[in-house]
């Protein structure tokens, strides 16, 4: 009789432990996914400032369009439990991007709030060129004075 409790004492304890495996489990499940889109949100705000960026050597570029437009297509892209998804684009000398969204936890209607920021400066590359050639000839001189 004695054999039968000890053999039951197994599935009691899986029982009882397996919604704290599940917990940790799921928990982890959704902190990679909140990580991914963290990542994908960040790489996606640098990418539609930097082509912002690089709209603005043209003589009638529009940085801010350019931008905005990288900004929605980029930010289109399906995220898991992702809601309420806001970009927002400042153009002057620098260009900056941002993201918010909030992702669904899982657990009881919780969310976690996340926001991306990427921003650069303006490209001009040829006035760039120009000024390294310049140093280069300063630097040159020197050495040969």
């Amino acid at each position: 009789m004695k054999e039968k409790i000890r053999k039951g004492s197994l599935t009691v304890e899986t029982a009882c432990v397996m919604s704290l495996i599940l917990l940790v489990l799921m928990g982890t499940l959704y902190l990679c996914f909140f990580v991914h889109n963290r990542a994908w949100l960040t790489a996606a705000a640098f990418e539609a400032a930097l082509a912002g960026s690089m709209e603005g050597v043209k003589e009638d570029g529009k940085v801010y369009d350019t931008a905005l437009a990288r900004c929605r297509e980029l930010g289109n892209t399906g995220f898991f439990g992702a809601e309420n998804l806001s970009a927002e684009v400042t153009a002057g000398e620098r260009v900056s991007v941002s993201y918010d969204l909030d992702t669904t936890v899982g657990y009881g209607g919780l969310k976690w709030h996340l926001k991306a920021e990427g921003s650069t400066k303006v490209l001009r590359p040829v006035q760039w060129i120009r000024k390294v050639k310049a140093v280069a000839e300063v630097i040159k001189g020197i050495g040969d004075g």
